[in-house]
């Protein structure tokens, strides 16, 4: 602890960790946050974090969540790009080719005054629903960080929100990404690196008859896109269906070994094309290789085969009527969609699609984390932010001469890496960490914590 005599130095220290964070080239980070290497560090608001589906609280509605902007306000902006097109797209049937039938498109301005962002909710169907583009029906409109309705029933928020995403990552990185830092999946060690940071989430609550399928309980599929405006046109930026598909096979770290350039191929392809040699062979060997650590050995090409054919093409599906765990049938806040999927990647059957050829168990069952406690019952459903709202970059929104303190008003958090050291080789280049400082301004206290590896 900290009390405010201090707080000018650790302000700085923090407002320097921040910078380092803002400029190091993350990868890995978690679900999909940071998966487009080419929006790392200048684009992040374009960048994806989650998708989740799942039936809302009152009966006959359902939910679609997105979030971006890894750790916003202090990795990622806190606010909406004004030139970035945000997009959910929906198509009528989890067994048919993923085009969208029906498309929401989030358009913001600049921040006003109090620093909200006005936006235009459109809504496309048909052929105007496949690609990105102004077209569509407004169906909303106002400021972010408040709910409006939409046109026809439901309802949508726009705005900052705590991370509902919950993962060991610094257990992830020393066990696929090749970090380090003295860590692993499973070590008994495990830390959830999102319980205190926030993101920008679009959340849109739908009666049942405005999704496909609703009468006869078959389902959609759903993906999040972004698209930024280039000369006129928009640009695919990043995409995301179910969580960690692209963070995983696109890894570079020492088991999977990637190409370079595979995640923002991934992100600038259509779901549609998933299935062709590049994706696919991809996919294959990320899981030859990740399920080579059990015990029963890796994936036969027969295995590969059918694995393939569950978890490409790279879309949510959903059904309210659906018996598969998640995020095979839509994903919930609190579903622990990671452990389902490092069991299967790891070699593991947990539904025991194959039979006596192998058992439910993988090399690595789970990360240890469990679901946050913020999530509300009702709409928005993600927790408030933590630390409240963003009010200007870097977190630190005024300093009251008067009283002596700083108004901060959610926690800096900052990915340490050696490789940024200033001097450069100062230390150990292999060196990583993590720190994040919350501010308590009703006790004028700071709360850090520091990890650091070699």
């Amino acid at each position: 602890m900290r009390t405010r005599k201090t707080w000018g130095a650790v302000l700085a220290l923090a407002a320097a960790l921040a910078m380092v964070a803002a400029m190091s080239p993350l990868t890995g980070f978690g679900a999909d946050h940071l998966d487009a290497p080419a929006l790392n560090p200048t684009r992040l608001e374009a960048d994806i974090n989650d998708l989740y589906t799942f039936a809302g609280a009152p009966s006959g509605t359902t939910v679609i969540a997105a979030t971006f902007s890894p750790a916003a306000g202090a990795i990622g902006p806190s606010t909406f790009g004004t030139d970035v097109l945000y997009q959910v797209n929906i198509f009528d049937a989890p067994d048919s080719a993923p085009v969208a039938d029906t498309a929401y498109r989030a358009k913001f301005e600049a921040a006003n005054a109090d620093g909200n962002q006005p936006f235009k909710l459109y809504k496309a169907t048909g052929a105007d629903a496949d690609g990105h583009s102004l077209t569509g029906t407004v169906v909303a409109e106002g400021v972010t960080n408040s709910t409006e309705d939409l046109t026809g029933g439901g309802k949508f928020f726009a705005g900052l929100r705590s991370d509902p995403f919950f993962f060991d990552l610094a257990g992830f990185q020393g066990t696929v990404g090749g970090a380090a830092n003295g860590r692993a999946l499973g070590d008994g060690m495990a830390s959830d690196f999102f319980a205190n940071i926030n993101v920008l989430a679009m959340v849109m609550e739908l009666p049942d008859s405005a999704l496909p399928n609703s009468a006869t309980g078959d389902g959609f599929g759903v993906w999040a896109s972004t698209a930024i405006k280039d000369n006129g046109g928009w640009d695919q930026a990043d995409r995301m269906g179910r969580p960690a598909i692209n963070t995983v096979v696109g890894s570079t770290g020492p088991i999977v070994m990637a190409p370079a350039g595979l995640q923002d191929l991934y992100n600038s392809r259509h779901p549609k094309d998933d299935l062709d040699t590049a994706i696919v062979d991809a996919a294959a060997s990320a899981l030859t290789k990740l399920s080579s650590l059990d015990s029963e050995g890796a994936f036969t090409s027969s295995q590969l085969g059918t694995l393939a054919g569950i978890l490409l093409p790279d879309v949510l599906t959903f059904s309210k009527s659906g018996t598969l765990p998640a995020p095979l049938n839509g994903r919930a806040l609190a579903d622990d969609v990671i452990d389902v999927e490092l069991r299967i990647v790891t070699g593991g059957d947990p539904l025991d699609i194959f039979g006596a050829e192998r058992d439910a168990d993988g090399a690595i069952n789970s990360d240890g984390v469990g679901p946050h406690d913020d999530y509300l019952s009702t709409f928005p459903y993600l927790g408030v932010p933590r630390g409240g709202k963003v009010g200007t970059p870097g977190n630190v929104a005024a300093h009251d001469g008067d009283q002596g303190i700083w108004n901060v008003t959610t926690p800096v958090v900052a990915h340490l890496s050696g490789a940024n050291e200033v001097p450069a080789g100062s230390g150990d280049p292999n060196g990583s960490g993590q720190a994040v400082f919350t501010f308590n301004q009703a006790t004028e206290q700071v709360c850090f914590n520091l990890e650091l590896f070699n």
